[in-house]
């Protein structure tokens, strides 16, 4: 009967194979790999919310379950996969990232379905997750970057022209959604005020915003009776 590999033949095996993995990453841009996902989860979720958020809602848990699936492969290099999973996911890692797990995606999903599984009756808070990193955290990246002129601190890349597109983004976006009737009518100035509060949050933190800002902005609705 064949023997199996010790614990340490597979570990060295993995860390062999995540190595060689990283050698081949390509060297387009990591803001503009990251934001793409973020606009393409614009295009993806907001006709499912509006459509069916029942149906949504399982999809989004069926996700994260199969984003932690993939993290076990990638995590112990399974074999043919492990090493692929890797390299893919390796490209969109920041300085926020940090460990041996990758959870980019797993914040980036739980941003955009965060609002939708807390299951408010208000529509339009269903979309908050959505919004806020699909339109305002790519908007406020995107602005921000190419012309942005003044930050908000000399130890920090957020810039005030980020902090307004991200709140000009989501506020346009929202009106938009009521005026195509993807949502129903909510009190605008006061979903105004709550966006204004969460860029704030955003310009001046340096916490991960895909996870922090959208529960943060859904919590602020809440708050306000939007």
């Amino acid at each position: 009967m064949p023997s199996l590999p010790n614990g340490s033949n597979v570990s060295n095996v993995a860390t062999d194979l995540l190595d060689a993995a990283d050698k081949q990453i390509p060297t387009l841009g990591l803001n503009a790999r990251r934001k793409f996902f973020h606009g393409l989860a614009v295009a993806m979720f907001v006709p499912g919310i509006a459509l069916d958020p029942a149906f949504t809602h399982l999809s989004f848990s069926v996700a994260f379950a199969l984003f932690t699936f993939l993290e076990y492969i990638r995590y112990f290099a399974i074999y043919p996969f492990g090493a692929a999973v890797h390299l893919f996911l390796n490209e969109f890692l920041d300085h926020r990232d940090s460990g041996t797990a990758i959870l980019s995606h797993f914040y980036l999903l739980t941003g955009c379905s965060g609002s939708v599984w807390l299951e408010d009756p208000s529509k339009i808070l269903l979309y908050t997750g959505v919004l806020t990193l699909g339109v305002g955290d790519a908007a406020a990246s995107i602005i921000g970057r190419r012309l942005g002129l003044r930050r908000w601190s000399p130890t920090t890349n957020k810039t005030v022209e980020g902090t307004l597109a991200l709140i000009s983004s989501i506020f346009g976006s929202a009106m938009l959604l009521r005026f195509c009737g993807l949502t129903d009518s909510f009190r605008y100035l006061r979903y105004l005020l709550a966006v204004v509060i969460a860029g704030l949050l955003e310009a001046l933190s340096d916490q991960n915003d895909n996870l922090t800002l959208p529960l943060y902005m859904w919590s602020m609705f809440v708050a306000f009776g939007v």
